[in-house]
């Protein structure tokens, strides 16, 4: 509900129309509820519905931006905390960066990102550290080899802030792919973001080939499944893809680590954490 406070204003100022919009949203959820429809799709179905309703492809296209020019502020800061460390502590900073970064989000109810303070929050995750904490595996499996990692890119602005870690991540001599959404369901970062950025010279950059949360292995393209295919780890932020991409690991028998600031109870409760952790979690290959 909190995030259709959010959304429908965007696709109209007319309260009419966002009447309908509200209407059109509330029908769609009740007839999921009556179908037993998993969270995920009926959420992908009602967004879409609304959007194509409205005429509207990109309605947070002024929240991508104004979060955007908030972290590429943040990041000097944030860079020069990062600078003197080395080794696993710069690691870890540079996760804390990564993570600061995905408080930049617009669809979890009850929570309100504030974008002047994302220095404050890195400074935080730095003094308070992970909830869950699989980083010195992940730093350990980074520093025992080479090869193609996969990097499942959250919302925009938040990219700005992974560039500590894909700087890290090109220095240990992994080739990085940085995937961005097909094309932006809530404040998704898109191939538009990433042009002229820093990140354009440190990954190569591929899309999801979705309109999606996540990355359902219902709705990404193929090509997008042979990258994960490909790819020796995988690295996904954010809570959309913890819904989504495990069907896609339990396939492909990837090595996977995800990264996320915990902001819903549902996703939480899921991952061992309470809201508000910041979390490192490992999903090894299995044995099998």
């Amino acid at each position: 509900m909190d995030s259709l406070k959010i959304l429908v204003p965007l696709l109209t100022p007319d309260e009419n129309k966002q009447a309908e919009y509200f209407a059109l949203a509330f029908r769609l959820l009740s007839e999921g509820y009556e179908k037993q429809t998993e969270p995920a799709p009926l959420s992908i179905r009602m967004y879409q519905d609304l959007y194509n309703k409205a005429g509207i492809l990109d309605p947070y296209a002024d929240i991508k931006r104004i979060s955007t020019e908030a972290a590429l502020k943040a990041l000097p800061e944030i860079d020069k905390i990062i600078e003197p460390l080395e080794g696993i502590a710069r690691f870890r900073a540079c996760l804390s960066a990564s993570i600061a970064g995905n408080v930049i989000d617009f669809n979890t109810g009850g929570h309100k990102p504030n974008l002047e303070k994302l220095v404050e929050v890195f400074s935080s995750i730095q003094i308070d550290g992970f909830a869950i904490d699989d980083s010195e595996h992940l730093w350990r499996s980074l520093q025992a080899r080479t090869g193609k990692l996969l990097f499942l890119a959250d919302n925009a602005g938040e990219h700005i802030l992974d560039i500590p870690l894909l700087r890290l991540l090109k220095d240990l001599g992994w080739s990085v792919t940085f995937i961005v959404k097909g094309q932006a369901m809530i404040n998704d970062v898109t191939i538009e973001e990433v042009r002229g950025t820093e990140i354009e010279k440190l990954a190569q950059i591929a899309d999801t080939g979705a309109w999606a949360h996540g990355v359902p292995i219902k709705w990404v393209s193929r090509e997008f499944l042979q990258l994960v295919t490909e790819s020796d780890i995988v690295i996904s932020k954010g809570q959309a893809n913890i819904e989504t991409f495990p069907e896609i690991q339990r396939e492909t028998n990837i090595e996977t680590y995800y990264i996320t600031r915990a902001k819903c109870p549902h996703i939480s409760q899921a991952v061992g954490a309470i809201k508000g952790d910041s979390v490192i979690l490992r999903r090894p290959k299995s044995n099998i």
